[in-house]
Parts: C-alpha cells; sequence; structure tokens
C-alpha cells in the first residue's frame, strides 16, 4: 500500500474523488440528521453513488482505483459507523415499564420513521454494495478492507439488521402502520444480503481471510476460561493510523516470530508467546470498560484494547508469570473438558467403534494451532516471495519436529484424486449391537407400558403420562423453553448468522451456505481456487479441514449448521434447488473430515420429545442423495476405479447410524405404534398418547428418511453386505409387524352402489370364483367380509384434518418403503432369505398383499419382495407352500415342513396367485432398472399338481394387471429409487420361474 503513494500524486483518482464527496455528505447526514438538504442527498444517491454502484460493476479499473484505495475504506467505515446508531435510534424503542417484557413498541416506531428509513437504508445498500463490487479486485484488497476495520463495521451492520428484521410487528394488527413496517423490513432484508454478498467476496480465494472470518464467527468463550476469539483481532491488530505519512507503531516481536497483520498477529490458544496476553484481555476487559465509562472516558475496543496493552507491558514479571501458569491451567482444562464432555461420552457409549473417530476430533480441535503454524507461510506471504517462504518451509518441516506437532500426510493429502480416510477394512463393518440388543429394549418397554396401564385406583385419570399434549394444538410451550430458542433475535450469544435462515427466503439466503462452502469445500480440480501444486493443495485442503473442524467446535457454528439444515426440512426444499445442492456439497466435507457422527450427536435435542431431531432427518436425506449420487457415477471415472470398496470413515458413519437405528429409532418407534394399538383396543386413552401431530410428523419424517437411506444402501454390495450382517432385518420386520398390529389398512374409497348394481349383484357361488380382475387388482375387495352387500367403508382422508387424533396417525408409505428395502436385501442373498423366515418376516410380508390405501401398490411390492425370498431357497419356497395349503384347507392340523415350522397365522392369510403361479406372470427389469410384471409366454402346459388352484388363472386376461403394474412402477415416488439395473436379475428370476414349477 505505501508502494502506491506516488502513484496516488501522479495519477488523479477521479472516480475515488467523486465518490468521497458523496460518501463524507452521508456521514455529517446520519450524526446531524436534516444538516443537508434532502435536494442534496438525492442528488449524491443519483449522481454519484447509484451511477458509481453501476459502473463498478462493468469496469475493473474503477473498482482496482477504490479497492486499492485506504481512503475509500475509511471514509466507507465512517459512513457506517455513523449510520448504525442512527438506525438504531429510529427501529429499537426505548425500555417501557408498562409492558411485561419491558420493551417499548418497536414496530409504531419503525413505521413513523419509514420514509427517512427507507432513503437511508438504500443509501447504505449502495454503499455496502459498492465495496462488494470492489473487493473482486483480490486479495490486496481484501486485506486492505480487512487492515482498515471495514469488516467489523460489516459485522454491527448485519447484527442491526437481525435484530430488526427477525422480531415480528408488534403494533396493533391490521393497522396501516403494519405496511409501513413490512417496507422497512423488507429494505433491511436487501440490506442484510448485500452484507453477506460483501462477506462472501472478502474470503473469496483468500486462505488469510477466510480463517479469520471463521475465527470472528465461531470462536466463542467457553465458561468465560477463554479469551474471544472472535474479539482477537480488533483487539490486538496493529491500530491502524489515519495520517498515511506515518506508518502504524508496531508492538515488540517475540523473537522467533515475524510481524504481520494476519494470522501472525494473534495465536490461537496453543502457543504461550502471546495467548497469555489474551486471556488477560479476556478477564479483566470487561472490568477496563467499566472504569473507562465511569471515567467519562470512550469505552470502545480500540480503547479497551490500549489500555490493556498499557497493563500489560508495566505489569511485573512475577505477574506476568502468574498469568502464565493459568494460561497453561485454563488450556489443560479445555482440553480436558473438550475429551470428557457428556456429548464425546455418549458418542464412545453409543458407538464404539467410532470412538477412534471421535478422539481424533478432539485431538484434531486441540492442535488446531499445529495446523495453522505449518500452512502460515503457505497463506499469509506476499506473491513477491511466495517461491522464498515455500522453500523455507519445505526446509522447515524436513527438522526434526515433536511428536504431537507432526502432521500426518498420506498420499490422498498430495493426490485429490485418492480418497481421505483408508480403505476400509473388515474390522471396520464388525456389528457393535446385536439384534436382540434393540428387541430387548422394546420388549421392556411394552412390558412397562402395559403396567402403566393396568387399572390403578390410587391413580388420577390422568396421570399416565406428565406432560400429555392436546391433540390439536401445536408443540406446548413447555417444549420452547430451550436456552437456545429463549434468545432474543440477533442475541450475539446465538452467533452473529444464527437467525439468518429465520428471516431470508430460499431465493434470499442463497449467499450464506457460499459462505459456509467456500470454507470447508475445498475446491475440485479445474475450479476457482484450485493449485496444480500438491503442496499448496495440500495446505489449502488441510485448511479447509481446519475450518471445518472450527464450525462445529463451537455453539456459535453448531448453531449456525442446525439452522442451515432445518430450512432445508421447513421450506421443503427438493433436490433441484440450488440451497439443497449447496447443503449437500457442505455435508459431503463434513464427512470427508469424518465429523459427521458428531455432528449428529450434536444436533439431539435432549430437551424435546422427538426421536430424530428435524435437523438430523435433513442430515439423512443429505446423505441419501449423496449415496445416491456416488453410486451413480460411471465406473470409467477414476474415483471408481474398485466401486466395492468404501472409505474407512464411510463405514463408520453408517456404523454409527446403523446403531442409532437399532438402539433408539426402531424400539422407540414401535412403542410409540405399539401405544397406538392399544389406544384403539380400548386399552388406553387418547389423552394418554405423549405427542402431538407436530411431534408425529416430525418423528414420522426421520424414520422415512432413515428407510430411503438403506434403500440406497442396499444397491451397493458392500454396504448391503455390511446390513446382512447387522441383520437389520430383524428391525424391518418388527416394524412390518408393529404397524400390521396397530394400524388398520386403508380402505378403497368407493361410493354405494345403487339399486340396478345391487339387482344384478353376483351369488354366492360367484362370490366363491370371483371375475378374473378381481384377483389381479392390487387391492382385496373382500378385505371386510362382513359388510353388506354393496358396501364399502369410507377411506380415511389423505390429510389429517383438526379433529384426528395424534394416536391416530397412519405412518403413510412406511410399510411399503420398508417392503422395498427388504427386497433389496434378499434378492440374491441366501443369508438375509434364511434371516427373514425365523422372525416370521415372511407371514408379515404376506400380511401387506392385500389393498392399504395408506401404502399404495404395497401389493405389487410384497409380491416381489416373496419372489425373492423363494429364489433359491427351497426352505422359503416350502413354508409359502405349507402357508398356501393352509389357508385353502384352514385346517391346523395340515402337515408343514418340518424345517419350516406351523405357520403361525390364521387361514385368513392367503398367498397371492402371483406369488406361486408360473405361468400367467413373470418379474423383468426395464429399460430404466425397475423391476415389474408382465404377462408370461406360455410354453408348456403344467402338470397337476402344479395347476391346482392356480390353474383358474390360465383362464384369466392379464391385460389389466400388466398394464397397471407398469403404470405403478412408473408412478411410484422418484425419491425412492428401488433395485437397480442388474445383468443377472432377469436371468435369475427365469431361473427361479423354472424350478418353481410345482417340484416338491
Amino acid at each position: 500500500m505505501d508502494d502506491a503513494e506516488p502513484e496516488e500524486q501522479t495519477a488523479p483518482k477521479v472516480y475515488l474523488t467523486r465518490l468521497r464527496l458523496a460518501l463524507g455528505p452521508y456521514a455529517v447526514h446520519f450524526s446531524n440528521p436534516g444538516y443537508i438538504k434532502s435536494e442534496t442527498m438525492r442528488m449524491l444517491d443519483i449522481q454519484v453513488c447509484k451511477k458509481t454502484l453501476d459502473e463498478t460493476r462493468r469496469n475493473f479499473e474503477i473498482r482496482e482505483e477504490l479497492g486499492l484505495s485506504y481512503q475509500f475504506w475509511d471514509d466507507s467505515a465512517s459512513v457506517l459507523k455513523s449510520a448504525i446508531p442512527s438506525l438504531e435510534r429510529r427501529s429499537f424503542a426505548a425500555p417501557d415499564p408498562a409492558t411485561p417484557e419491558y420493551e417499548g413498541l418497536s414496530g409504531p416506531l419503525i413505521a413513523s420513521f419509514s420514509t427517512s428509513l427507507l432513503a437511508d437504508l438504500e443509501r447504505l445498500n449502495q454503499v455496502v454494495g459498492i465495496a462488494r463490487n470492489v473487493l473482486t479486485v483480490g486479495e490486496k484488497a481484501q486485506n486492505l478492507a480487512a487492515d482498515r476495520l471495514f469488516d467489523k463495521d460489516i459485522f454491527t451492520l448485519i447484527n442491526v439488521c437481525v435484530r430488526v428484521t427477525a422480531r415480528g410487528y408488534d403494533g396493533e394488527a391490521g393497522a396501516p402502520d403494519e405496511d409501513k413496517w413490512q417496507f422497512v423490513i423488507n429494505a433491511y432484508k436487501k440490506l442484510l444480503i448485500t452484507c453477506l454478498q460483501f462477506l462472501n467476496n472478502l474470503t473469496g480465494r483468500n486462505e488469510q481471510r477466510k480463517l479469520m472470518l471463521w475465527i470472528e464467527l465461531f470462536d466463542s468463550h467457553l465458561d468465560n476460561e477463554l479469551p474471544n476469539f472472535a474479539d482477537m483481532k480488533y483487539k490486538m491488530d496493529i491500530f491502524p493510523d489515519l495520517d498515511k505519512g506515518s506508518k502504524p507503531p508496531t508492538e515488540p516481536i517475540p523473537s522467533g516470530q515475524k510481524s504481520s497483520r494476519g494470522p501472525d498477529a494473534f495465536k490461537i490458544p496453543q502457543q504461550p508467546a502471546s495467548s497469555p496476553f489474551l486471556l488477560y484481555i479476556g478477564e479483566i476487559g470487561n472490568e477496563i470498560k467499566k472504569s473507562l465509562a465511569q471515567r467519562g472516558e470512550k469505552a470502545g475496543a480500540t480503547e479497551i484494547a490500549a489500555e490493556c496493552r498499557r497493563r500489560w507491558q508495566t505489569m511485573t514479571d512475577e505477574e506476568k508469570n502468574k498469568w502464565n501458569m493459568l494460561y497453561g491451567e485454563v488450556v489443560a482444562r479445555y482440553r480436558d473438558e473438550i475429551t470428557q464432555s457428556s456429548a464425546y461420552k455418549k458418542v464412545v457409549d453409543q458407538h464404539a467403534k467410532n470412538e477412534e473417530s471421535v478422539q481424533a476430533l478432539a485431538q484434531s480441535i486441540n492442535q488446531l494451532q499445529v495446523e495453522v503454524d505449518r500452512m502460515r507461510s503457505a497463506i499469509s506471504t506476499p506473491e513477491g516471495h511466495q517461491a522464498e517462504q515455500s522453500s523455507a518451509a519445505q526446509v522447515e518441516e524436513k527438522k526434526p519436529a515433536k511428536p504431537v506437532a507432526k502432521p500426518v500426510v498420506d498420499d490422498s493429502m498430495l493426490d485429490p484424486s485418492i480418497r481421505r480416510s483408508s480403505p476400509a477394512g473388515e474390522i471396520d463393518f464388525r456389528v457393535t449391537y446385536p439384534p436382540s440388543f434393540g428387541a430387548e429394549i422394546l420388549q421392556n418397554g411394552k412390558e412397562d407400558l402395559l403396567k402403566r396401564l393396568e387399572p390403578d385406583l390410587d391413580r388420577p385419570a390422568a396421570a399416565l403420562t406428565s406432560d400429555v399434549a392436546s391433540p390439536t394444538s401445536p408443540p406446548p410451550e413447555e417444549d420452547d423453553n430451550d436456552d437456545e430458542y429463549d434468545d432474543i433475535p440477533g442475541d450475539e450469544t446465538r452467533g452473529l448468522l444464527t437467525d439468518v435462515p429465520l428471516i431470508l427466503g430460499p431465493t434470499e439466503i442463497e449467499v450464506l451456505p457460499m459462505i459456509i462452502m467456500s470454507g470447508i469445500v475445498e475446491p475440485p480440480e479445474g475450479m476457482p481456487g484450485y493449485h496444480p501444486d500438491p503442496a499448496v493443495h495440500n495446505s489449502i485442503r488441510s485448511m479447509h479441514g481446519v475450518r471445518c473442524h472450527l464450525l462445529l467446535a463451537q455453539d456459535n457454528g453448531r448453531n449456525l449448521l442446525r439452522e442451515l439444515l432445518i430450512f432445508v426440512a421447513a421450506w421443503d426444499l427438493r433436490e433441484e434447488e440450488l440451497y439443497f445442492k449447496f447443503m449437500i456439497k457442505i455435508m459431503e466435507a463434513i464427512l470427508a473430515n469424518q465429523l459427521l457422527p458428531f455432528a449428529y450427536h450434536a444436533f439431539r435435542e435432549p430437551e424435546s420429545k422427538d426421536i430424530i431431531s428435524p435437523a438430523q432427518a435433513v442430515i439423512m436425506k443429505l446423505l441419501t442423495n449423496i449415496f445416491r449420487a456416488r453410486q451413480a457415477k460411471p465406473s470409467g471415472l477414476p474415483s471408481s476405479h474398485n466401486p466395492s470398496q468404501v472409505d474407512q470413515g464411510d463405514a463408520h458413519m453408517v456404523n454409527f447410524l446403523l446403531t442409532e437405528f437399532r438402539r433408539h429409532i426402531i424400539p422407540q418407534t414401535c412403542a410409540l405404534i405399539f401405544l397406538q394399538g392399544q389406544i384403539r383396543a380400548g386399552h388406553a386413552q387418547p389423552e394418554d398418547f405423549p405427542l402431538n401431530l407436530w411431534d408425529m410428523e416430525r418423528m414420522y419424517e426421520g424414520v422415512y428418511q432413515y428407510l430411503e437411506f438403506f434403500a440406497i444402501l442396499t444397491e451397493h454390495e458392500t454396504w448391503k453386505n455390511m446390513l446382512s450382517n447387522w441383520e437389520i432385518v430383524n428391525e424391518l420386520v418388527t416394524l412390518l409387524k408393529e404397524l400390521d398390529a396397530a394400524i388398520p389398512k386403508g380402505q378403497l374409497s368407493i361410493p354405494p352402489l345403487n339399486s340396478a348394481s345391487r339387482t344384478t349383484a353376483p351369488q354366492h357361488g360367484d362370490i366363491e370364483d370371483p371375475p378374473p380382475v378381481a384377483v389381479e387388482r392390487p387391492y382385496d375387495t373382500s378385505a371386510n367380509p362382513n359388510a353388506p352387500e354393496g358396501y364399502m367403508p369410507s377411506p380415511r382422508p389423505y390429510i389429517d384434518e383438526a379433529q384426528d387424533e395424534p394416536s391416530d396417525f397412519e405412518w403413510r408409505n412406511l410399510k411399503k418403503l420398508a417392503v422395498l428395502v427388504l427386497s433389496s436385501l434378499v434378492w440374491k442373498n441366501r443369508q438375509v432369505q434364511d434371516q427373514v423366515r425365523p422372525l416370521g418376516g415372511i407371514e408379515a410380508i404376506l400380511n401387506c398383499c392385500s389393498y392399504d390405501e395408506h401404502n399404495p401398490y404395497i401389493r405389487e411390492h410384497a409380491i416381489m419382495c416373496l419372489r425373492f425370498l423363494m429364489e433359491g431357497n427351497k426352505e422359503n419356497q416350502d413354508h409359502i407352500r405349507a402357508l398356501d395349503e393352509y389357508h385353502e384347507k384352514g385346517d391346523p392340523s395340515s402337515p408343514a415342513p418340518a424345517d419350516s415350522g406351523r405357520p403361525s397365522l390364521s387361514p385368513k392369510i392367503q398367498v397371492p396367485d402371483e406369488v406361486l403361479d408360473q405361468q400367467g406372470y413373470e418379474t423383468y427389469m426395464d429399460s430404466k432398472g425397475q423391476v415389474m410384471l408382465r404377462k408370461r409366454e406360455v410354453r408348456t402346459p403344467v402338470s397337476g399338481t402344479t395347476a391346482k388352484g392356480k390353474g383358474k388363472l390360465e383362464t384369466k386376461d392379464p391385460k389389466d394387471l400388466e398394464q397397471l403394474v407398469q403404470q405403478v412402477m412408473r408412478e411410484l415416488p422418484t425419491r425412492v429409487q428401488g433395485l437397480k439395473t442388474d445383468p443377472e436379475k432377469a436371468a435369475a428370476l427365469a431361473k427361479l420361474d423354472k424350478g418353481f414349477d410345482g417340484k416338491g
């Protein structure tokens, strides 16, 4: 910047001079409203600021002229410093003792100043927009903006915007003032978006600025024992002197360090040279602030830091040693808290296999300074000396280092095409909790519930649950008492950007995930920011990993990420939405750094009734899309040279999720379904149900996302084997049984027959031999044999009405998805085929072969699952034959295969003809990889034994079923992808048909 001073004297900067002619009056206008005539302000708005804003969009020379001038940044900062107090006076009402919360009405106040606020907010938006545009010049402009502390003023302005826009209108509803207030709120949102765009441009392709922004946003106090690292740069930076003729004063630099205005101006608490001083600031900063205020002096951050510096420099060596010792104790205590936190212990307890991963997380958090020191030369060196510093850094790295400080570098860090973590070994797929573990939890829960449901004369009638929610009410007030939701919007304790997702819409907020992406998602090859030099790329990748750890290490980062995830669910964003794609990239970065188990556990809400929190459900949704995209990649790509090989980190993650599914999700979900059944049976009252419809919807979404994720895993050979070894069919069969027992099937909606139809109704003999289409339609018209002739029960409405009880929740499509996962698991898998039979899974799937409005087309899914169960498995074939004979005879004494066991179901269970019949239909794979049924070509007559009970289908026209099933398969939800194309499947099904043609 000093080198440019001679050019400033010879080359006049007309655009800078013109803009400064407007910035100065702007600052005066905000400090002294009305001092400058409104006509003059309008002229400056149109002729100067608006014109400059348009020119900076198109002209690089103008951007460079403004961005490389300290005068531009200083004048712009002075405008913001004057504007922020002015905005606060007109947007926040003074405390009112008459109000319950001691707060004045801000809505009417904003409306009363709407005219001036709209004009001033537009002026500020233009100033920030110009600053945003000039940052595209590059690192010089970015670093200069930070050196002049302009970013600090942007942070303060963002805080004001969030505090105003996050609150609703508190005046009289429907009053004209509300419209005025809304116009001002929209202007604040527009300014907020521009500020976020400024932050995005401030960090673009600048690793140093990204790290500084991360420390600013996501470092916070830890029980007041560590300094607030968000204030480090503001307090420790070399204070700039507005007089450019003199260089800024510098603090004595300890030996071995170099003077820098970047990350070297302070240290993350791992280096004892400067960190004790930072601890000193954190401890006595508030005391000095009060002291300055009592003396009537200005108590800003600059004055506080200057006073702290003065006291530190005059401190005796004995006192400094005392602070050094205190700092060592704080760091040690901090490490203990990280490694011994309750969250850490829960992760270890719930997922033993991930113990090493979580410990690695804690170690990486504690060693962030090691990473920063190792990469410091790569991110803070001027371009002219980059080669020298790089060479020096390489020499330094070759020197012997302490074992704890030596980073682990493998080939994947030098070659981006190689996976980060090592390939998973056999031990990474081990089963940490057997199926009996979850079954025991569920059984104990059922027994406890039954005991509580027993009549007790001494117990009040409504004492079954202590916090029963009203069936039709929103979540009760108690649920909103979590600390994170009690905070005032915009409160700095929640983080600067945490409330932004609560304010902006999907098209407005896209810049926020872009900021997070730029910090933790490493640039791929061919994209801006990628460096072909492996050593430099290694440093860039490591810095992205450091920031990913920082994001999850503090509450501020976790709070923001939680809100970003919930935003997906709140707006029901689809896969094609840009925001959704950004969140996938963010989740991929967390997954690549092996932090997903930690993140998933951190988003659990212990005070909530949710089995799966909304943020966790969105994580599962994003994971499903990530794994689907991975498995859909062409096999010719370099990263897919061995498609069956998976990363160790991914294996640990899947292991963790399987443990969650077995230990928590299925037991608690099935316990609630069981309670629904008890309520339907009259053994409990609807008031006994502990959740409301809002809770049930959230729980349903989470369970559904888990099953959808498993459906994708079954399409990969390695993951399918892992699910088989975990015997996940136990949970799937249990879920099917509980749903079948507690949730009645939805009936078909058909209006009552008219008199003519009743006159020609079929006789009893016809019912014994129904018309051809009756067997083939995807519903069972005899589902209710006791119903009057010509009557069909009225179905439940698709959308739950307001009067619906939460205990009547239908769990729509859950059975169908569970059957789909089972179908994929049993396909060509003898191990799973044999697992299903002793669990009663065949009977459970047969129960799904009747029409169910809550699970459309489940019959077709169940038939395919049964056919896959029979393929090459004589025991399953014999078991299904025994069930068929059992149904036809209705005689419990009918023989059953010794090895399959006697069917435990009543004679009402019917084996669909499509399962055993080999002449009517066959399963095949279409060009899109979907499994379908079609009419089989007539070949040779079947034997009499085979045709018995099935020959009636030979005379029926199956065209209706063929068309129906093909239409069904095409209309299945796109987000649930079934079995993928397997070149051997068609042949295997044909083999199954030939092999199961009545022999045996």
